[in-house]
């Protein structure tokens, strides 16, 4: 992204002061995973204290430590999902589906242990996974609970692990519906907040436009009889004063107007896309507005706007590459890249705009060889 004195760019990166806010799931919501690491006991158990042969021992504890690190790393990277009805990422569904054929792969080792790890992809798809995915995933795992322990003639043996599985699955369903409820309430208050900023705005284009307003047209008849009537000297000490309201009511329309600046990321998202697909310019987009706090879109979208501003006035770019992630948004294009240059407006602003939502902003060299720019809005996750 080529920015010059009016927008300019620069090599190294500009940091913003940026605060710890950071919403609960986005940080924590992985220990809903971790809490339930402590069933992989009874297949751990299982290993070590069955007559197993030391090779089954090691393969079957292999099989369940990369389980768990699967498992694990899976919800620290979609745990922002929890509550909002599961996710139709492609890398959600691998991740699911690895945990899957680990699981087939341990029957002919292990035989019924790996009947200890069917509680972990149940909370997987009911957690993280949309409810067509979680409602096969149960009738699977319910069958399965069942035609093992006959295919392997110890039903007797598997009883706990049966009632464990359908008693967890049950719990995973409750969790999650408490969860979505809880979410829920959040946006009916989010959107109450909206609707409260809105008659706000009304208020004051109420209180102070139209005060202003009436008064214009009120001076302005008086100067137009003062002038009818000749008193020329009056009439320019009326206009005189219709001036200054006419900055005073310009300054209430300011006011209003910063209460009123509130971007829908969603609409920018696809307007950005219109204007890069007139300009000839690719235009790729990887995660969803979603991802995103419901308070930082409006900023989020107003840093987008700016910066592929700056790229289809300045960097000569073909191709702009937006990830959205939980806690952070990057934008990177192939242009002319960084310029070593003082930062211009384009970057002070969106730099500006970040400090106004607790952010990092950061402005650098990008990996497709032209520009890129950084929002983080964990101070821990800021370079």
């Amino acid at each position: 992204m080529k920015l010059n004195a009016q927008g300019t760019n620069q090599a190294p990166e500009e940091a913003c002061d940026f605060g710890d806010e950071q919403k609960f799931w986005d940080r924590w919501g992985w220990m809903v995973a971790g809490v339930w690491i402590i069933f992989l006991v009874f297949p751990i158990l299982d290993l070590l204290v069955e007559d197993y042969p030391l090779p089954t021992r090691i393969i079957g504890l292999s099989l369940v430590v990369l389980f768990a690190a699967i498992y694990l790393g899976a919800y620290a990277k979609y745990s922002w999902i929890v509550g909002q009805g599961g996710t139709d990422q492609r890398r959600a569904h691998v991740y699911f589906l690895m945990l899957c054929a680990i699981i087939v792969i341990g029957v002919p080792v292990t035989g019924l242990t790996v009947m200890g790890l069917f509680p972990f992809i149940t909370s997987y798809a009911a957690f993280l996974l949309t409810k067509k995915w979680t409602i096969t995933t149960y009738a699977t795992v319910l069958v399965a609970c069942f035609a093992l322990p006959v295919y392997f003639g110890k039903f007797t043996d598997a009883i706990f692990l049966i009632g464990l599985n359908i008693v967890l699955m049950v719990v995973y369903v409750i969790t999650v519906a408490a969860i979505t409820r809880s979410t829920d309430a959040e946006r009916i208050r989010a959107d109450f907040l909206v609707v409260a900023e809105q008659e706000r705005v009304a208020r004051d284009v109420h209180d102070g436009i139209g005060h202003s307003l009436t008064a214009l047209n009120l001076k302005a008849q008086l100067a137009l009889r003062l002038m009818d009537e000749k008193q020329y000297q009056q009439a320019r000490g009326e206009l005189v004063q219709l001036s200054e309201l006419a900055v005073d009511a310009l300054d209430s329309v300011r006011t209003t107007v910063q209460g009123l600046n509130r971007q829908d990321l969603e609409v920018e998202l696809a307007e950005l896309q219109h204007a890069c697909n007139d300009n000839n310019l690719e235009f790729t987009v990887a995660g969803t507005a979603e991802q995103i706090p419901l308070q930082h879109r409006s900023h989020v979208a107003w840093i987008l706007r700016e910066a592929v501003t700056n790229v289809l006035r300045h960097a000569h770019a073909s191709t702009v590459v937006l990830h959205i992630e939980p806690g952070q948004v990057s934008i990177d294009d192939d242009g002319d890249g960084c310029q070593a240059n003082s930062p211009g407006h384009g970057i002070r602003g969106m730099q500006e705009r970040a400090r106004q939502f607790g952010a990092n902003c950061t402005v650098g060299s990008s990996r497709l060889g032209g520009t890129s720019v950084q929002v983080v809005f964990d101070a821990k996750e800021a370079r």
